[in-house]
């Protein structure tokens, strides 16, 4: 027998997030922004962590009003899917900004 867990099938209508949900998908970001550090070992890797903000890819880039509906499971897996070219894309402006100085 299959066990849900107590947010499966929770959709979101609206933005921005609730509190709690919010919480939870800045604390995924912040552990799939780790992994995807070690894994692309970014040239300027403490240049790139400055650069980088949960709060703000939470807020302002995962989700759009025009994506609502949307599964509260389904958009936290938006994130691992999706933060991989955010942190490629920090690592690049990081690197202008290391070329700069």
């Amino acid at each position: 027998m299959k066990t849900l867990n107590a947010h499966q099938d929770v959709q979101i209508t609206s933005l921005p997030l609730s509190e709690e949900d919010r919480i939870d998908f800045i604390e995924r970001a912040n552990e799939v922004f780790e992994t995807v550090m070690l894994r692309i070992e970014p040239f300027n890797p403490e240049l790139t962590r400055k650069l980088w903000s949960a709060e703000d890819y939470i807020d302002n880039h995962l989700l759009k009003a025009d994506m609502l509906p949307i599964g509260r499971e389904y958009a936290l897996s938006l994130i691992e899917a999706f933060l991989w070219i955010y942190v490629v894309e920090l690592a690049a402006e990081a690197d202008e900004q290391a070329e700069m100085q």
